[in-house]
């Protein structure tokens, strides 16, 4: 995988859980990834990989009981489009 491929899977990474986890602040920096909800202190989760990062705030809404938005193809000629 070359450096402009890694770019590119990180940024559509960052996109697919900003949309599946919209209440957080998730952002990539220094090979971490990091996520922070509001709140007075503010929850914040560090992650190695972005896979990771998304378990964490999953189960953060599950126990929250909040919920998850579902992601879709931008374009409706899917099969799992509904």
């Amino acid at each position: 995988m070359t450096p402009d491929d890694e770019t590119r899977e990180r940024e559509h990474a960052l996109e697919l859980l900003r949309t599946a986890f919209p209440d957080y602040r998730i952002v990539y920096g220094g090979g971490r990834w990091a996520a922070a909800a509001a709140g007075d202190p503010p929850k914040v989760w560090f992650a190695e990989t972005p896979s990771s990062l998304c378990g964490q705030l999953f189960l953060a809404q599950l126990r929250s009981g909040g919920t998850i938005v579902p992601l879709r193809g931008k374009e409706s000629n899917s099969q799992c489009a509904g």
